[in-house]
């Protein structure tokens, strides 16, 4: 079984956001205008030979560019082939601590992202000591990615 362990179904919100202009520049593409289609989510899925794919809300400061409960929809509607993984808002850390709550329990998610680079900050910052907490008491599994040379350099965390 081949499993894509980092994907997302874009929403309309994801797709347009400026923060991937050079990528759509690079690619010689347009900012979409319609919703991508689910449909092509799994079929390119079925080109690549992938069986499952885990899709991951998308929050960063500002707003979520795919919610949780979008995502939730998706895996609803691809018979069993993706896997929930949700995002939280790091700026309201108590009310992120819930939403990895409602993410394990009432979702069925199998793992919550968050980004410390997009936030700014190295993993370690007390901004995510609720989430880990959270994380740990459900045992929904916890991805921190970050981008080794900058949030942790800066901050004198190497």
């Amino acid at each position: 079984m081949i499993v894509d362990a980092w994907g997302q179904h874009p929403t309309l919100r994801h797709a347009q956001h400026e923060m991937f202009a050079s990528l759509r520049r690079w690619n010689r593409q347009e900012a979409p205008t319609e919703q991508l289609p689910l449909s092509e989510t799994l079929r390119a899925m079925d080109r690549g030979g992938v069986d499952r794919m885990l899709i991951s809300a998308w929050h960063g400061p500002g707003a979520a560019l795919i919610s949780n409960d979008e995502v939730a929809g998706f895996v609803g509607e691809s018979g069993g082939r993706l896997v929930g993984v949700g995002s939280v808002n790091l700026a309201r850390p108590m009310d992120a601590a819930r939403e990895v709550r409602r993410c394990a329990g009432e979702l069925g998610f199998k793992a919550v992202r968050v980004l410390p680079w997009l936030w700014g900050l190295p993993p370690t910052d007390r901004l995510f000591y609720p989430v880990y907490t959270v994380w740990a008491a459900t045992r929904c599994a916890c991805t921190a990615w970050h981008r080794p040379a900058s949030t942790l350099r800066d901050r004198g965390l190497e």
